[in-house]
């Protein structure tokens, strides 16, 4: 994010409005001193401030990490890109956090560097994928993005080669598979990337999933409905079950990241390894399935 061009914004909106430095800290609890590192494009607020900075502005939040107003023409397409700089800002903050410790061990690591050569002698690329910690900042502005259902982002890495890469959603109703949908990003002319986004966003106010795979070169977005035909759908509880923790990339092969729940009574929601060995709980009302597969 270009926090200088947000800094900007922020002084302009709060000037707009006749308020202070020292007027608009007050209101927001903090100390003038906070807000001129905010508007000089130092650093962000907690984003815990967010929406009452937001509020005190009369902005909303994707006009605040865009740095600018926005017209309805182009909100949808800016509020793509407020999530998908959420998880690469992860990124950026998790290399500047690895600069650090290796400065900081450099020692260490120049007396153990033979013994490690030797330990990792023979293993493959490191393939990944992985979830945003819903601890981190970035998740959690990912969220306040989102709305009351949240966000699901998911970031993988490889060092090895692939054709295609497709995120499959299925939907199950009473337990039985009525229905899937392939979503595929073409490498074959391009080439592949060493890493990506693939983000799941559920809309219930809406009855919709936004689906967002993007990487350094490419993009695909579908908006896919659900709760279709379901009577007093507006009345159902919701629930999700996903990956956890990092995971292996198994190529070829189809792995579930994400289960999205939706019923009127009681909900069985299972770890999501159990649901991938084909665990379906017939007394779910409707499900959604989202596996992804890197084909190379």
């Amino acid at each position: 994010m270009d926090l200088v061009k947000i800094g900007r914004y922020l002084a302009a909106k709060r000037k707009a409005l006749g308020l202070t430095q020292r007027e608009l800290a007050e209101r927001l609890g903090m100390s003038d001193k906070s807000v001129s590192k905010w508007e000089r494009g130092v650093c962000l607020p907690d984003v815990s401030l967010y929406e009452e900075y937001c509020a005190v502005l009369g902005i909303s939040l994707h006009e605040f990490l865009a740095g600018e107003d926005l017209t309805k023409e182009n909100l949808v397409k800016q509020a793509e890109e407020n999530l998908i700089q959420v998880a690469a800002d992860s990124k950026t903050r998790q290399k500047r956090l690895k600069a650090v410790i290796l400065a900081l061990a450099l020692t260490v690591f120049l007396v153990t560097f033979l013994g490690a050569l030797l330990l990792f002698r023979g293993k493959g690329p490191v393939n990944s994928l992985v979830p945003l910690d819903r601890d981190s900042t970035e998740m959690k502005t990912a969220e306040l993005l989102s709305g009351v259902d949240g966000a699901f982002l998911f970031r993988y890495r490889t060092d090895d080669a692939f054709r295609r890469l497709t995120v499959t959603s299925c939907e199950y109703r009473a337990g039985e598979e009525i229905d899937r949908e392939n979503h595929v990003i073409s490498y074959e002319s391009v080439g592949s990337p060493a890493e990506g986004m693939i983000a799941v966003v559920p809309d219930f106010e809406r009855f919709t999933v936004k689906l967002v795979i993007a990487d350094p070169s490419a993009r695909f977005s579908t908006i896919l409905p659900i709760l279709e035909g379901v009577e007093d759908r507006e009345y159902y509880g919701r629930s999700a079950s996903q990956i956890e923790t990092e995971i292996p990339i198994c190529f070829d092969e189809e792995q579930l990241i994400l289960v999205l729940i939706y019923d009127d009574d009681v909900m069985h929601v299972l770890n999501l390894r159990e649901f991938a060995e084909g665990n379906i709980p017939v007394d779910n009302d409707v499900m959604y399935f989202f596996s992804v597969r890197f084909e190379q």
